[in-house]
């Protein structure tokens, strides 16, 4: 019987998608600390903010809020550019799981076609089986009724 002659296809293409798993859940892990980062910010500026508010209660001289207003600025920016980190992350990360989803694909293919060639060689092996008994049965009955006849 002839061997599924696409199996070194189908063994780099598990390979392949093994690595390809192992890019996404990185790129996913890069994405949820992404978002982390921006929570940890958020909770800086929320307390910045609380803190600013108690202080413009009791008065803040015009150089201490010009400075706190340029903290604000720069945690704004840091905002932003955590915003910005987390669509890059959120887009590499989808770029990556739609390639494996396509490599997995292509596995699940090359595996169909591995079990219909496995299903093929089960039925001609046991075509193979049955003309074989079928020719030892005509055997038998041959030499049954030639010993008969005499």
């Amino acid at each position: 019987m002839k061997p599924f002659t696409l199996a070194r296809v189908l063994q780099l293409a598990e390979r392949r998608g093994e690595t390809l798993a192992r890019g996404v859940k990185h790129a996913h892990g890069i994405w949820l600390r992404a978002r982390g980062r921006q929570v940890q910010l958020t909770t800086l500026r929320d307390a910045h903010i609380a803190r600013l508010a108690d202080e413009l209660c009791g008065g803040v001289p015009a150089e201490q809020l010009l400075e706190r207003n340029r903290l604000q600025r720069a945690q704004a920016a840091e905002l932003q550019a955590a915003q910005a980190a987390i669509d890059d992350a959120y887009r590499d990360w989808q770029a990556r799981l739609a390639e494996w989803m396509r490599e997995e694909q292509r596995v699940k293919a090359l595996r169909l076609l591995e079990e219909r060639h496995l299903a093929q060689i089960a039925i001609q092996q046991r075509r193979i089986e049955q003309r074989q008994h079928d020719e030892l049965v005509e055997l038998a009955f041959h030499r049954g009724s030639g010993h008969r006849g005499r």
